[in-house]
């Protein structure tokens, strides 16, 4: 029987998650780490790693979801200065190619992942599925190591089978609440902007995304950040009361096990920690396969 140390973990964090702006990171007990987007300034990216005690070094790879500017804003400035390795559908990555700040040597470390077809980085397994967004070929990823799997799923119009298929079995995830449909219509945006949000290539709202998580919901999900709120159509407690609802409604005890936490607009969300447990030959980790 393969057994895993009781002191191995994995964990995630948002250094920013809102419409003005977006980054994960997750790392484990070992000092790997990853990024999931850059839609701050290099500046404060690293600011957030400092904080937190992460070096750049530690950085194994960066991840984008899509190109749009809430997500790659300190991109460009991370490849320039630290060369860590980017991974991205070949959508997107042909659309950073076209960035005005873009520079050709930054191809070398650029890497095409394809939608459902995981592979190792270290002693990861990642895998990648698509989503329905107004970009070019957006992506949601998940990471997975010994028994934990965490996962980043943000800017979506509709739940999909792609979606709960590559959320499936999620321990701690990051998942859109953008908007409450009341606050939009009732809101200052122009129409043609309402319909874009509201489409099936915009953006899940909080009651969408309290269905989605109860549809998913074990007794293994432990941490749920609420993510990519939108500043002028949603409110933190009203997404959390939302999705605290929705998923009460179908699973009254979830609260014993899950915690549903806001991420934080412009600073660095709680740790999400999940410690890895022994394990039966059934679900032997990845990292001893």
């Amino acid at each position: 029987m393969n057994k895993i140390d009781t002191g191995s973990s994995l964990w995630m964090t948002t250094l920013a998650s809102g419409s003005s702006g977006n980054s994960t990171l997750i790392g484990d007990s070992e000092g790997n780490h990853f990024l999931v987007d850059c839609g701050i300034s290099c500046k404060r990216i690293i600011g957030g790693l400092e904080e937190l005690s992460v070096s750049t070094e530690s950085i194994k790879g960066i991840f984008i979801t899509h190109e749009h500017i809430d997500h790659i804003s300190g991109l460009m400035m991370m490849m320039k200065k630290y060369k860590i390795p980017v991974f991205a559908s070949l959508g997107t990555l042909s659309e950073i190619a076209r960035s005005k700040n873009f520079d050709n040597s930054y191809k070398k470390i650029m890497y095409k992942v394809d939608a459902d077809r995981p592979f190792c980085l270290g002693d990861f397994k990642v895998n990648s599925f698509n989503i329905p967004h107004d970009a070019a070929e957006p992506m949601g990823f998940s990471f997975e190591k010994y028994d934990i799997k965490l996962s980043v799923c943000t800017d979506f119009g509709m739940v999909t089978d792609e979606i709960e298929d590559g959320l499936k079995g999620s321990n701690a995830l990051v998942l859109e609440a953008n908007h409450d449909e009341r606050l939009l219509e009732a809101g200052r945006y122009p129409f043609n902007l309402k319909r874009r949000i509201l489409g099936d290539l915009g953006h899940i709202s909080n009651e969408n995304s309290g269905k989605l998580i109860a549809k998913l919901w074990n007794e293994d999900m432990k941490q749920v950040f609420l993510g990519h709120l939108s500043d002028e159509n949603n409110m933190p407690e009203l997404a959390l009361e939302t999705v605290k609802c929705e998923l009460f409604m179908e699973h009254k005890n979830y609260g014993e096990f899950t915690k549903l936490v806001v991420a934080d607009r412009n600073g660095i969300s709680e740790k999400a920690v999940l410690s890895a447990s022994l394990q039966s030959d059934e679900k032997t980790a990845w990292a001893d396969r």
